[in-house]
């Protein structure tokens, strides 16, 4: 076999049809819609640590730099901003005005633990817009709008790779619209968050390594994985065990490869990536750490006759981990109920680790993108316990934090459900699952609007956009849910009668 004959993709996946990129396009539009909605929905920096991380990119938009991890301040003008959440939009201030009335700085800034690549972005935005001659909210609401841009290749991404792996492309539209059963991703991708640009370069990387899995030896797979691998190096540590899936990932696989070649392919990637890499091997040889504390918590030595408990921090891990990936919104104040969240969070893992890998071809691949899921834990685990056990604090302990390996969680689900599930209930499952992911989408908006608002007079008056924008904006993202979810089952409907899906 020649090289030219063997750098192809493989042939044997169902031909994408006119209809299904339709259907794609449609789930792709409600996605934006949704988290386009949240980056309007949500008050004045009620995001998880959104005031800190917009006052780093404000810091830059003014040439102030990146300190090192804890010498950065909080701008008094960002706190005072957060302060005008609950007035009606209209008597809000502009930066300008806040600076000019409440100068100085209050508070640590933690956020320069992380690298600078979101916040530099997010400065070029403010800069373009003049922000500090506009109102404060305004400013924060396009900071949170040019983080939209991150999540609109998600459910391309988990289209393509759950129908590469399982051939169906019934499979892979229940998949892309699987991201609607997620409200925490929709609130964390709608706020200013460095998470949204880590989740879209870590959910590349994931998609490029399934096409390798499924027989893609073309070399721009291997390049755009190393990109794709640095560029998310550059944002932030939960990118970090991306290396490890990466290099074992295009050790292995495709398999059409030699060894010797593959190797080469895995050490290019590598190189590739340490475009951000050496932000890492940097904190290691001036710190002395991987990620050094922007923000240290004091020391709270535990009372006589006690000391820290492995079984309380193992529940507060799962109650914490489980509520705040499903949703919990704000500063983790308004959370969905929490025997839905537990309940999901068991039913998913049950079924994959029952299901996900029954079938000997594809066991491999399924183990190796388990281990994402794995090794973030350990990851997250190492860091947060030891600060328990110095603080008594089980700080740090967030869902968001899987979103980096959403994509590989879709694909273990997704296998496992068609396992589960006998060909002649495809259609049945496959439809109440769509409405499954509109409900959950729907119920973390309610949850956030009984929580935040006292009303829809009180919502309307306190939108940034203002009350005609607001309804225009609520008018056109439920016409696009309601027009995806109907073309959506109309699919799953029209597989079925059509070929195996």
């Amino acid at each position: 076999m020649t090289s030219h004959e063997i750098a192809v993709e493989a042939p044997s996946h169902p031909p994408v049809t006119k209809r299904e990129w339709l259907v794609l396009g449609a789930i792709t539009a409600a996605f934006v819609m949704i988290v386009t909605f949240w980056a309007v929905f949500t008050p004045l920096h009620d995001a998880p640590d959104e005031p800190i991380h917009f006052n780093s990119a404000v810091r830059l938009a003014e040439g102030g730099g990146w300190p090192d991890p804890g010498d950065a301040e909080m701008d008094r003008m960002i706190l005072q901003s957060r302060a005008e959440a609950k007035i009606p939009a209209a008597e809000r201030s502009t930066l300008a005005e806040l600076r000019e009335n409440y100068t100085g700085y209050h508070g640590v800034d933690q956020m320069t633990q992380h690298p600078p690549l979101y916040y530099a972005y997010v400065a070029v935005v403010l800069n373009a817009v003049d922000f500090m001659n506009i109102r404060s909210d305004i400013a924060l609401v396009i900071a949170r709008l040019a983080g939209v841009l991150f999540i609109v290749p998600l459910p391309y991404f988990a289209w393509n790779s759950v129908r590469r792996i399982t051939r169906s492309p019934k499979a892979g539209i229940i998949a892309a619209a699987s991201l609607f059963a997620v409200p925490q991703l929709a609130h964390i991708a709608g706020s200013v968050s460095n998470d949204g640009m880590t989740i879209l370069f870590c959910s590349a990387v994931i998609w490029l390594s399934v096409r390798a899995m499924t027989g893609d030896t073309r070399w721009w797979v291997t390049v755009g994985t190393g990109l794709a691998l640095g560029l998310g190096l550059l944002v932030k540590g939960t990118a970090v065990p991306m290396v490890a899936f990466a290099a074992v990932v295009l050790l292995i696989w495709p398999r059409e490869l030699g060894f010797t070649t593959r190797l080469l392919r895995t050490a290019t990637a590598m190189a590739i990536a340490l475009i951000g890499g050496w932000w890492w091997m940097r904190n290691l040889l001036v710190y002395g750490s991987l990620q050094p504390a922007g923000l240290v918590y004091p020391d709270a030595p535990w009372p006589e006759g006690s000391g820290p408990s492995a079984i309380w921090f193992a529940d507060q891990a799962w109650g914490r981990i489980s509520n705040s990936f499903w949703g919990n919104f704000g500063w983790l104040s308004h959370p969905l109920p929490v025997f839905l969240t537990s309940i999901l969070t068991v039913v998913c893992i049950a079924v994959v680790l029952a299901f996900a890998f029954r079938s000997r071809a594809d066991r491999g691949k399924m183990i190796t993108l388990a281990a994402l899921p794995v090794l973030l834990t350990l990851a997250l685990l190492t860091q947060t316990w030891p600060s328990y056990v110095r603080t008594q604090l089980p700080a740090g302990l967030q869902g968001r934090y899987f979103f980096v390996v959403l994509i590989a969680l879709i694909v273990l689900s997704a296998v496992a459900w068609r396992n589960l599930v006998e060909p002649r209930n495809r259609v049945r499952v496959g439809i109440g699952l769509v409405i499954f992911f509109a409900a959950m989408s729907v119920l973390g908006l309610a949850v956030e609007y009984r929580a935040v608002y006292h009303g829809v007079s009180d919502w309307l008056a306190r939108s940034p956009i203002g009350a005609p924008g607001t309804i225009i904006l609520v008018i056109l993202t439920a016409g696009v849910c309601v027009l995806a979810m109907v073309q959506t089952v109309r699919f799953v409907r029209h597989r079925a009668r059509s070929i195996e899906a």
